[in-house]
């Protein structure tokens, strides 16, 4: 059996921890550079699509990334780059499972990408002065799915609400994103924790949400078991960049 391995890489602007068999890990890796070509080809031709915080319609001529990020952020009502780092684990994923890869994962910053055929445990990070966290009890999936983050107080993606951290489960990495940072938007006192998944509880493909605020937690739909776990900082997937105990905590042990 080949070596299972977490490997962490570094391309432009995409920090992101591939977990698979070795011999996996250069489908990845291909497949992150692709996406990102596409981006960047979509962004040198117009750079509305880079800054702009509503939906936004592809042309023909892009890329199949560009138009998934397109098509998940126009059900969310964001903008396309709020589902960017999702397609970029998901097009690794897919990358992986179609070489042959039955169990691994693909974190992007936060947005994960997943295939399993055993159970793991997922740390959620939300608070980096606290040594515990909570993770979601993961076991094999039918087929890849997206666990996506986003917070209000962490990280530097634009986000207009105050969450702790919001968490969207979903049948695709990219839609993940985009829900992610769509519910995130909403989630801006804890009178919002009752309301911040309405619009979009009906979107196919949608499995799960979950939002925190103040360590007060909403759910809603399909979210896996909550398990308390150590935080681990050397597990986070954190561009080098952004590495200050500001957004890792300086924690140790657990998440699988």
């Amino acid at each position: 059996m080949n070596e299972f391995v977490h490997a962490k890489v570094e391309i432009g602007e995409t920090a992101a921890t591939i977990a698979a068999e070795r011999r996996f890990l250069a489908d990845a890796v291909t497949a992150i550079k692709a996406a990102r070509a596409q981006v960047e080809r979509k962004v040198r031709q117009d750079r509305f699509f880079l800054t702009t915080l509503e939906p936004y319609e592809p042309n023909a001529y892009d890329g199949r990334v560009v138009k998934r990020m397109c098509e998940a952020t126009t059900k969310t009502g964001v903008g396309p780059m709020a589902a960017v780092a999702g397609a970029v684990a998901a097009e690794a994923v897919e990358a992986m499972v179609r070489a042959g890869c039955s169990h691994g994962w693909v974190d992007n910053g936060g947005d994960v990408a997943l295939k399993l055929d055993s159970a793991i445990t997922l740390e959620v990070f939300s608070d980096p002065d606290s040594g515990k966290a909570f993770g979601f009890g993961l076991g094999p999936t039918k087929g890849t799915i997206g666990i996506c983050s986003s917070s209000g107080r962490l990280g530097h993606s634009i986000s207009f609400g105050d969450s702790d951290v919001v968490v969207a489960i979903a049948e695709d990495a990219v839609l993940a994103d985009a829900l992610a940072t769509a519910i995130g938007n909403r989630v801006t006192d804890r009178e919002s924790l009752r309301t911040c998944f309405d619009p979009f509880k009906a979107i196919r493909g949608a499995f799960g949400f979950l939002a925190m605020l103040d360590g007060e937690v909403s759910v809603f739909g399909e979210v896996p078991d909550l398990v308390e776990v150590e935080h681990n900082a050397d597990r986070l997937t954190v561009h080098s960049r952004m590495s200050s105990d500001k957004y890792t905590g300086s924690g140790r042990a657990a998440s699988g």
